[in-house]
């Protein structure tokens, strides 16, 4: 087997509100976890920009990233309508400002919809300039991801902890949908990586370990030992990441 580097996009940094004991990870000891489990890069996002408030968090993430560039920052954000976020070329530049490799939206604890009324030009303003978002598949449901992609086809998402059970729910949306990603921390359905590399491709799989919330080991795992060659391998483990993650304005 060669050796795969691994490229982790889901990933979460600073203290939560009530955190488990298991959760109560500092920055340095993810950053360790990360290192011990031979990950060389993770994409990842602030607490307290799901829990408090998004531009607190996102300004505490860039802080934490400019000393530790294991991370790259995913800035949360959110719709326009309550001039909270800038929109249109003002959130792109607030985006390459903070060097945001990616957004995470959380809509259900934000409370907000994904439909057009209230995400159309946030959306298309993402869409054109090629910046993925990600999305818990319990902060949403796949009748309304469907929308978001059917409506903007150029938009690249990524479904973040979808696994179990989700197969029927999954392939459909992943032949009507080319934008569409699948975050891999739970997918510990039988031999479902092998059947999503032969039917859709390896590049439809992103890697991603879910820290602090679970082991490093658990998300590696089914990657190295699933019956798939190591090219398609390093590409889930890494390689789609890499092509997937935002450059910044005029990448």
């Amino acid at each position: 087997m060669a050796e795969i580097s691994f490229h982790d996009i889901n990933c979460e940094l600073g203290r939560r509100t009530a955190p488990r004991l298991e959760q109560r990870l500092t920055t340095e000891e993810v950053s360790l976890a990360l290192n011990y489990a031979g990950i060389e890069r993770a994409l990842a996002y602030h607490a307290m920009a799901k829990e408090y408030d998004p531009r607190e968090g996102n300004d505490a993430l860039v802080e934490i990233v400019r000393d530790n560039r294991i991370f790259e920052p995913c800035f949360v954000i959110l719709p326009e309508a309550t001039g909270e976020f800038p929109y249109g070329d003002a959130l792109i530049r607030y985006l390459a400002d903070g060097g945001a490799a990616a957004v995470r939206l959380f809509p259900k604890s934000h409370g907000y919809g994904l439909g057009q009324t209230w995400c159309s030009t946030m959306f298309g303003a993402l869409a054109e300039k090629g910046v993925p978002v990600l999305i818990e598949l319990a902060e949403s449901s796949w009748d309304e991801i469907d929308g978001v992609l059917t409506h903007n086809p150029r938009l690249n998402l990524v479904v973040v902890r979808a696994g179990y059970r989700n197969a029927r729910w999954m392939y459909p949306m992943l032949n009507a949908h080319k934008g569409l990603y699948l975050e891999t921390s739970v997918m510990m359905t039988y031999m479902l990586f092998e059947d999503v590399t032969e039917r859709f491709g390896a590049e439809r799989l992103i890697f991603g370990t879910a820290l602090p919330d679970c082991s490093p080991a658990a998300a590696i795992a089914p990657i190295l030992y699933c019956d798939i060659d190591d090219a398609d391998k390093d590409l889930i483990a890494s390689g789609g990441a890499k092509r997937l993650l935002w450059k910044g304005v005029g990448s």
